[in-house]
């Protein structure tokens, strides 16, 4: 996908250093990466922004196209964002766009003050030559026709920031969630919550997560009813990660080209060391039954469903896919880890290795012929 090409314009935002972080993020971060996301201005400073700043929110700062410069341009439009709230998702969008074709400038009004300001000439309120932060000033208490257009979140006060985070882990929840992730996401979020404030990255969860993960494989392959339960909650506790590292990433705009890929390969690396740590198990828990029929038949159904999955769904665009994949998505989820928590708190798991060898060679066939009959269909 190309990058839009620069706009002539300049958005200008303020961090205040005493202002309340809203889900782990500053305003101002969030407001620069919702302008270079959604508006691709030729510019974005930030009044206030000191080196440790910079360095501190790097990462979100590179993930909008837009580079953070130091000075305003005195030829470019400016549109002036309050260091205490920030735009909510196509705010600034909708805010530039109620505008345009008039002849003024106009502004944003939220909780009495404005939040955010549009000048057609920036050089009158001494863009080029004084101080970002007094530009910023002026911006604000320019005069302007006032619109509604364009959500924005506010963060005036604690109170208010806590109001707007509320409404960020609200949507953290996704259509291809599975049946049983939706009743344990509030869960997950409880731990992103927990470590929203600390300089943890969404690769690191990750890695956490993969690390509990094959912990929990071992376990469950233990002669030990008692050790397989404990695998199996250890890996239900690796699921409530593996949702956690997307809420950071979402939450705090962490997004990097290769933490997507790391989540996916390690997700298929535990799955993969958990089917084989099953038949296991079992095998090592009841010594003398023949297991290597289902052991096998579970394994290659695993990798089975696996190549079907990403051939058929995941190696499609996302804008491209049809209904099948969110009904896929959320069948090939790690909702099975609560049968499997189930079936070793009662000495079972030879139950669910029968099952799931069988079923996994159902769902993948079942898969090809759905795609096809869909294909079909279109």
């Amino acid at each position: 996908m190309s990058e839009k090409p620069p706009r002539r314009l300049q958005v200008l935002l303020r961090q205040n250093p005493g202002a309340p972080l809203v889900a782990g993020l500053p305003c101002a971060v969030r407001a620069a990466f919702r302008a270079g996301k959604e508006l691709a201005p030729e510019r974005i400073v930030i009044a206030g922004a000191d080196e440790s700043f910079a360095k501190k929110w790097a990462v979100q700062l590179r993930s909008a196209p837009t580079p953070v410069r130091t000075g305003l341009d005195a030829g470019l439009p400016l549109l002036a964002v309050d260091a205490d709230a920030f735009p909510d998702e196509n705010g600034l969008a909708e805010f530039l766009a109620a505008g345009e074709s008039a002849p003024g400038d106009w502004l944003r009004r939220l909780a009495g003050r404005t939040v955010c300001a549009f000048v057609r000439e920036a050089s009158r309120l001494g863009a080029g030559k004084d101080a970002p932060a007094e530009v910023h000033a002026r911006a604000l208490a320019a005069h302007g026709a006032e619109t509604q257009a364009g959500a924005f979140l506010d963060a005036l006060t604690p109170e208010a920031a806590r109001a707007s985070a509320r409404t960020l882990y609200a949507r953290m929840s996704k259509d291809n969630d599975g049946y049983m992730a939706r009743l344990d996401r509030h869960l997950s979020l409880a731990i992103t919550r927990l470590l929203l404030p600390f300089p943890v990255s969404p690769n690191q969860v990750t890695a956490a997560s993969l690390i509990l993960g094959l912990i929990g494989a071992w376990w469950l392959a233990a002669p030990s009813a008692s050790i397989q339960f404990c695998g199996a909650f250890t890996l239900w506790f690796c699921c409530l990660l593996d949702g956690s590292d997307g809420e950071i990433a979402r939450l705090k705009h962490h997004i990097t080209p290769w933490g997507g890929d790391f989540d996916v390969i390690a997700d298929h690396i535990a799955h993969l060391a958990t089917f084989i740590a099953l038949p296991i198990g079992v095998a090592r828990l009841h010594p003398g039954g023949n297991w290597w029929t289902p052991g096998l038949l579970l394994v290659t159904g695993f990798l089975a469903c696996g190549f079907s999955v990403w051939w058929l769904v995941l190696r499609v665009p996302e804008d491209e896919r049809g209904p099948l994949s969110l009904v896929v998505e959320r069948i090939a989820s790690r909702d099975y880890i609560y049968l499997i928590l189930a079936l070793t708190a009662i000495g079972r798991l030879d139950w669910f290795v029968w099952a799931a060898a069988i079923g996994s060679h159902v769902f993948w066939a079942w898969l090809w012929w759905m795609s096809r009959a869909e294909s079909a269909t279109a």
